[in-house]
C-alpha cells in the first residue's frame, strides 16, 4: 500500500515544528524552507534522455516500417524498450517531485517514506525495461553479425541473452518482495524483515557494467575480420557502438552505488542512482535505434551519387560542347557525318573504303561486299 501523499510544495513544515527524517552530520543545519535540491539536474537530464530517444526511434521505426518494409522481434523488443524508457523517465521525475533529491535531514520522515516508495517503483520498471533493451540490441547484433548459427559469435551472444533473462528475472522477483511485509521497504521502522537490500543493488550494478562492456566489444570484433578499409570499419564500429556512453553510465552508477551503500540520506542518494540508471537506458536504446536510421543518410547520399536522366539544358550544353571541341584526326580513320547519316572513312593500304552504320541489311543477314557495318549498345538503366 503507498504512503499517503503530501500536497504540499516541496518544503517541510515550519521550522519551529519542523522534525526531520535523519539527524544532520555535524556542522550541517537542516534548511526545510530552502533546501538542496537535484530535481534542477533531473529535469535537464530527462528531458534530453526523451528527445533523443524519441527522435531516434521514430526514425528507426519510420525506416524498419516504410523503407525496408521489415517487423521482427527485434522490433518488438526495441518498442517495449522505448516505451520502458519513457516510462522509467516519469517515475524518475515523480520521485523528484514526492521529495526526492533532498537530503533527509531537510524532510519530514513521512516525506522521506514517499521518496522511498516511489524509488522502489522506479528500480523494479528500471530493471525489467534495461533487461529488454539488451535483449533488443544482442538480437540486432544476431542479426547483423552473425549470420552462420552456432559460430563462435553466435554461441557468445546467445549465452548472454540466456543470462541477461535469468539475472533480470530473478532480480526483479527479489525487488518485488525483498520485504515482509512490502510497506517495511520505504518504511523501515515498521517491524518486518528484509534482504540485503543494498547488496542486491549492487549485485545488479555490477553486472549491468559488466554485461554492458560486453555487448560493446562485440561488434568491435565481428568487424575485425570483415573484407573492407580500416575507415569503413571504424565507421560501423561506431554505428553499431553509438551507445558507448551506456557502460560509462553504468560504471558511473555502480560506482555511486558503492559510494554510498551504508549512507543513510537515502532520499538523496538513491536518486543520483536513478539518474545515471535513466541516462544507460537511454544510450542503450540510441544504440538499438542508430545503425538503422543510418539508412536514410546513405539512401540519400546514393540518391545525390546515382546516375540520372539528364536535362533539356545538359544534354544542349553537352551537343554545344561537342562541336567546339573537335577529335583529333585519326592517320586510319576520320569520321564524316551529313544530316543524320553517319559513315567512317577507313584509309588501308592507300585505298578508299566507305563503311556505313546501321542502315545496312536487317540482323541476320549477310551485308553486301565491301561494306562493313558498326553496331552501336546503349545501356539503359531505370531510376
Amino acid at each position: 500500500m503507498a504512503p499517503l501523499m503530501s500536497e504540499t510544495p516541496v518544503s517541510a513544515a515550519p521550522t519551529s515544528t519542523f522534525t526531520p527524517a535523519l539527524e544532520p552530520p555535524p556542522g550541517v543545519t537542516s534548511n526545510p524552507d530552502h533546501p538542496a535540491s537535484l530535481i534542477h539536474l533531473a529535469n535537464i537530464s530527462i528531458g534530453l534522455c526523451l528527445s533523443l530517444v524519441t527522435a531516434f526511434f521514430f526514425l528507426r521505426s519510420y525506416v524498419r516500417i516504410f523503407v525496408k518494409h521489415a517487423w521482427a522481434f527485434e522490433d518488438v523488443l526495441t518498442t517495449t524498450s522505448y516505451a520502458g524508457t519513457v516510462v522509467c523517465c516519469g517515475l524518475q521525475w515523480n520521485t523528484m517531485a514526492h521529495y526526492g533529491g533532498l537530503h533527509s535531514w531537510d524532510i519530514t520522515p513521512e516525506q522521506a517514506h514517499e521518496a522511498s516508495y516511489w524509488f522502489y517503483v522506479t528500480s523494479i520498471e528500471y530493471g525489467f525495461t534495461i533487461g529488454i533493451t539488451k535483449l533488443a540490441v544482442l538480437w540486432l547484433y544476431r542479426r547483423v553479425f552473425s549470420p552462420i548459427r552456432r559460430s563462435m559469435l553466435d554461441i557468445a551472444i546467445v549465452t548472454l541473452i540466456g543470462l541477461i533473462v535469468g539475472f533480470y528475472s530473478i532480480t526483479t522477483f527479489v525487488k518485488i518482495f525483498q520485504c515482509s511485509p512490502l510497506e517495511k521497504i520505504w518504511n523501515n521502522t515498521l517491524p518486518g524483515k528484509c534482504l540485503g537490500v543494498k547488496w542486491i543493488l549492487n549485485i545488479s550494478g555490477g553486472f549491468n557494467t559488466v554485461t554492458d562492456y560486453l555487448i560493446l566489444l562485440l561488434p568491435i570484433q565481428a568487424v575485425r575480420n570483415l573484407q573492407m578499409d580500416r575507415s569503413k570499419k571504424v565507421l560501423v564500429v561506431m554505428a553499431f557502438t553509438f551507445g558507448l556512453c551506456a557502460p560509462i553510465f553504468a560504471t558511473l552508477g555502480l560506482v555511486v552505488r558503492l559510494q554510498n551503500s551504508g549512507d543513510p540520506d537515502t532520499s538523496w542518494n538513491q536518486p543520483k542512482i536513478m539518474l545515471c540508471g535513466v541516462a544507460e537506458l537511454a544510450s542503450s536504446t540510441l544504440c538499438v535505434c542508430f545503425p538503422e536510421t543510418a539508412a536514410i543518410f546513405c539512401r540519400r547520399a546514393r540518391m545525390a551519387t546515382a546516375p540520372h536522366r539528364p536535362t533539356d539544358t545538359e544534354l544542349k550544353n553537352w551537343r554545344e560542347s561537342e562541336r567546339r571541341s573537335k577529335p583529333r584526326p585519326d592517320p586510319y580513320h576520320s569520321l564524316l557525318t551529313d544530316g543524320e547519316e553517319e559513315s567512317i572513312l577507313s584509309q588501308s593500304r592507300g585505298n578508299d573504303v566507305c563503311v556505313t552504320s546501321l542502315q545496312g541489311p536487317p540482323r541476320g543477314e549477310q551485308p553486301d561486299e565491301g561494306v562493313i557495318l558498326q553496331r552501336r549498345e546503349v545501356k539503359v538503366e531505370r531510376q
